[in-house]
């Protein structure tokens, strides 16, 4: 039969499960493929289809007409239920249909619609028929009667381009319900869309995911414009179903502090800050438990941080992976490097036919991003040569090719291998064989740059003072100085996305634009040599500073989750903002505004860094600094110690932002500072003061109508209240924070009153309430991946277990709270889960004497370990610490007597260790 041509519809099918059944059944399976074989091929050809390649178990086909091969699909299908496959306990076959068009070549086909059908195929289940959005249209009013698609929702593919709309066939004789498909959207990732398609690189891809498998480091080297980034992504994505935790992109291209690295990894991670304790061994802590892969993107302008992080995390962290990219290798013990080949192209040029070169990855991808640019370019006989010779020129380096590619729609692919030829002779002054792959790259972004209209090189050179993407918005804010209007900026922007200058990234809610690191550094140094850089910067953290204080003013009046995920993208642009303006000293009052402005985004994601910051920031006051801005640098100050629970500092540094408030008459600062000044003084055991504090505060709030600063006082006036005993009142006030919280969509604030509220009904004496608010509050910290919460709240869930006699689930929550702990180092949750699992087994024996605890001396030699530990540690046991605490000394007394001390002083004297394990052993 004639090969069909053109568009055409794709049916890939493959074995469910089949390299387990050949492990176990060899003979058996051989059989069993055989007829499969047969079926298949007889049912496609049958259905005017035709076999092009058989990969292992898996079935290629082609078709003229979608309704042909879905026909096809079918009849194999049930064709392979009536076959007897009993001896390899079933056969179920996953099949998927996809159209588009295809270049044929040897009886094989080539294009991205093989390289789609493939991808869809990957996440059908057995006997699972998946249809393209495209496909799907040509099926309208063409299915069999009583067949149907079902639609399952639009699904990111392997290949991470655009999403793909999914649909099952649904026969009544056939299976219909399957578990969700095993798209990205499943597996636990962030793996960026592309906009542009995969091309070539099979057998690169094939041998980095094989070294990963065998090497816990492998660093992918290479030049500027080698595809480093985009080939790890890849990787990444051909990865993720291999189970485990997930696959995880930190890009530090934007993060020009080596001690920011970490700061990168967890924000990336969702790992949050832990009080008083380094943010890398929380990070390795929360990763020791993981298995993952992360890819560290652009390492070479932090090597040293990077290596070093790297190295501890692979001492610690046995199932982490890591594939990093970089300039430079990172030179740690187990690193394996790769270096990133240039893309294969043809030894010779212009005699060549398109059959010839379709399957060079270098002439596929040029001819892949010239029908993007173009859509009427066509790869033929007559231009596949020149083709070859620009990619010949270029080195085969995919950057280059892709601008390159941009120029079709100005210039015939002769012409444009002419014009290349030009540039780079004239570079070398006519020596072409000396010129380096990094010479290429520059010669091609020089060319590109030159080509540009004299606005668009502006627009280039000014863009590279973002740090990471940045919005249309940020983008006008510093490149629109020219009396252009917005729909100049616009198309200049999208002149730029179409020549392969800058990225374009879209999703269901706005644009944002990046720029690749290699044309990045390029632009910046032409913003340099015009003498731009500074009033760009400057434009840039103005611009900046005014996102922050629009965000700072709407923190209190949208749903929380939205602004945060707003301020977890703009984070590199404002640590960049800020060390121009402080480190570099661009604009120290710029910065103190700044600072000052972001003390709420460094609440959520990085409370040592933001520290840091605001000591930079108050360390280059002086007395010219409008008061305000101090009394605000202060006031961020007082918040974040407060959050790292150093009491004290906070104390002081809320007092003196609140004699500089009341000097200026304002009401707002002086809420606020009463505020971090009342929560210090309640924390120091100042009930009583601090009451008072928090009193005044809240009613300016509440005069101001400032709703979420009202809950949050509220919730604060509540805590002190509880600590007192007024179990009440403090019922009440919590009531009211909750109901504002849920109002202005405060999430992360649910789960803190919802933990307090719990302690407040324990100390009530309703157990069986306190635990349902304390599941809802662990239901809420596991999604948010906060590990710190999560053991925390399990602690307090085993001490109420415990009070409600169900002793064998507290040992269970304590259990899991002591691992948790423990490897995020929290002694003192170490030392109050320790004293909940002696509570549970020790007070089981005594209710449930057929469970044997017959000694209570580990019992007290644990309790003995506690009492110390907490001494050590400065803490204090809390109602529900000290009620359980007392019924642990009167069963231990009563049976132990006067031991009781000698032996509590045996676990005085254990380590941490020790008494984890003794625990453990409960």
């Amino acid at each position: 039969m004639a090969r069909p041509t053109g568009t055409v519809t794709f049916l890939f099918s493959d074995i469910e499960g089949s390299t387990t059944r050949w492990e176990a059944k060899r003979e058996a399976m051989a059989g069993a493929l055989a007829r499969h074989d047969t079926v298949m091929r007889t049912e496609i050809e049958k259905n005017r289809g035709y076999v092009f390649k058989t990969i292992g178990d898996e079935f290629c086909a082609v078709f003229e007409r979608a309704r042909d091969a879905v026909k096809a699909a079918l009849d194999a299908q049930r064709q392979m239920q009536a076959e007897d496959f009993s001896a390899v306990e079933g056969m179920r076959i996953s099949m998927a249909l996809h159209t588009g068009a295809a270049d044929e070549r040897d009886g094989d086909y080539f294009g991205p619609a093989v390289n789609r059908v493939a991808r869809l195929l990957a996440i059908a289940h057995g006997s699972q028929v998946l249809v393209s959005g495209t496909a799907a249209d040509l099926l309208q009013g063409e299915m069999p009667p009583e067949h149907s698609l079902r639609d399952l929702g639009t699904h990111r593919l392997k290949d991470l381009a655009r999403p793909e709309q999914v649909y099952q066939v649904v026969a009544p004789d056939l299976p219909e319900d399957f578990p969700a498909l095993r798209s990205l959207d499943a597996l636990p990732n962030n793996l960026p869309r592309q906009l542009t398609s995969f091309v070539g690189r099979e057998k690169e891809l094939a041998e980095i995911c094989a070294l990963i498998e065998r090497s816990r480091l492998v660093t992918l080297l290479g030049t500027g414009g080698a595809g480093k980034t985009r080939c790890a992504v890849q990787v990444g994505a051909e990865l993720l179903d291999r189970g485990g935790d997930g696959v995880w992109l930190v890009e530090l291209a934007p993060v020009s502090d080596e001690s920011l690295v970490a700061s990168a990894i967890a924000q990336t991670l969702s790992v949050k800050e832990s009080p008083n304790r380094p943010l890398l061994e929380t990070l390795i802590a929360y990763l020791a438990r993981k298995r993952l892969l992360f890819i560290l993107d652009n390492c070479e302008h932090l090597i040293v941080a990077a290596r070093n992080i790297v190295s501890a995390i692979l001492r610690s962290c046995a199932e982490v992976r890591i594939l990093a990219t970089s300039r430079e290798g990172l030179s740690v013990a187990g690193e394996h490097v790769f270096r990133m080949p240039s893309l294969s192209v043809p030894s010779n040029g212009r005699t060549l036919s398109v059959r010839d070169v379709l399957d060079c990855d270098a002439v596929a991808l040029f001819a892949d991003r010239a029908r993007a640019a173009d859509s009427g370019f066509t790869l033929t006989d007559e231009n596949a040569g020149d083709v070859v010779e620009i990619c010949r020129r270029l080195d085969g380096i995919p950057l280059a090719i892709e601008l390159a590619a941009a120029r079709v729609k100005i210039l015939t692919p002769r012409q444009l291998a002419q014009k290349l030829d030009e540039r780079l002779r004239i570079l070398t002054s006519g020596d072409r064989t000396a010129l380096p792959r990094q010479q290429t790259m520059r010669a091609l972004i020089d060319w590109s740059y030159d080509l540009l209209s004299e606005p668009e090189r502006a627009l280039f050179r000014r863009l590279s003072i973002f740090a990471g993407g940045f919005t249309w918005e940020a983008a006008a804010a510093v490149g629109r100085d020219d009396g252009g209007d917005e729909v100049d900026l616009l198309d200049r922007l999208s002149s730029l996305v179409d020549k392969s200058l800058l990225q374009a990234e879209l999703d269901e809610e706005r644009a944002r634009y990046r720029l690749l690191e290699s044309t990045r550094q390029y632009a910046r140094e032409k913003l340099q040599e015009a003498g731009e850089y500074a009033t760009v910067a400057r434009a840039h953290a103005a611009s900046y500073l005014e996102l922050a204080e629009q965000l700072e003013k709407t923190w209190g009046t949208t749903s929380e989750r939205a602004w945060l995920a707003q301020v977890e993208t703009e984070m590199e642009n404002w640590r960049s903002a800020l060390a121009w303006a402080l480190v570099a000293q661009g604009d120290i009052a710029l910065g103190w505004q700044l600072a000052a402005a972001l003390r709420l985004m460094w609440t959520y994601l990085a409370v040592a860094e933001g520290r840091r910051w605001t000591a930079v920031a108050l360390e280059a006051v002086t007395d010219a600094t409008p008061p305000a801005l101090v009394a605000k640098l202060e006031l961020t100050e007082a918040h974040l110690a407060g959050v790292m629970l150093q009491y004290k500092k906070s104390y002081a540094a809320a007092e003196s932002a609140l004699a500089r408030y009341r000097a200026l008459g304002d009401a707002a600062g002086i809420t606020e500072a009463e505020l971090s000044a009342g929560q210090a003084l309640v924390y120091m055991g100042r009930i009583g003061e601090g009451k008072v504090r928090l009193q005044e505060a809240l009613d300016i709030a509440k005069t101001l109508g400032a709703r979420r600063l009202t809950a949050m006082f509220t919730e604060r006036l509540a805590m002190a209240n509880g600590a007192e005993g007024n179990v009440d009142e403090a019922r009440a006030l919590y009531g009211e924070s909750l109901a504002i919280y849920r109002a202005t969509g405060a999430d992360a604030q649910l789960s803190r009153v919802a933990t307090n509220i719990a302690e407040l009904e324990f100390r009530g004496g309703d157990a069986s309430v306190a635990l349902r608010y304390a599941g809802e509050t662990l239901d809420a910290d596991r999604r948010a991946n906060n590990m710190l919460r999560v053991a925390w709240t399990l602690s307090n869930m085993a001490a109420y277990l415990v009070a409600l006699d169900r002793f064998d689930e507290a040992i269970a929550h304590a259990r899991e709270a002591l691992r948790l702990s423990g490897e995020m180092q929290d002694s003192v949750n170490i030392a109050f889960a320790l004293q909940h699992l002696t509570a549970a087994a020790l007070l089981r024996a005594h209710a449930f004497p057929t469970k044997e605890y017959s000694e209570a001396a580990p019992a007290a030699r644990l309790l003995g370990f506690v009492d110390a530990r907490i001494e050590a540690l400065g803490a204090v046991r809390e109602y529900t610490e000290q009620q359980e605490y007392e019924k642990i000394l009167a069963a231990l007394q009563a049976t132990l007597a006067d031991d009781l001390a000698k032996v509590m002083d045996e676990g005085r004297t254990w380590t941490e260790e020790q008494a984890i394990a003794e625990g453990m052993a409960v």
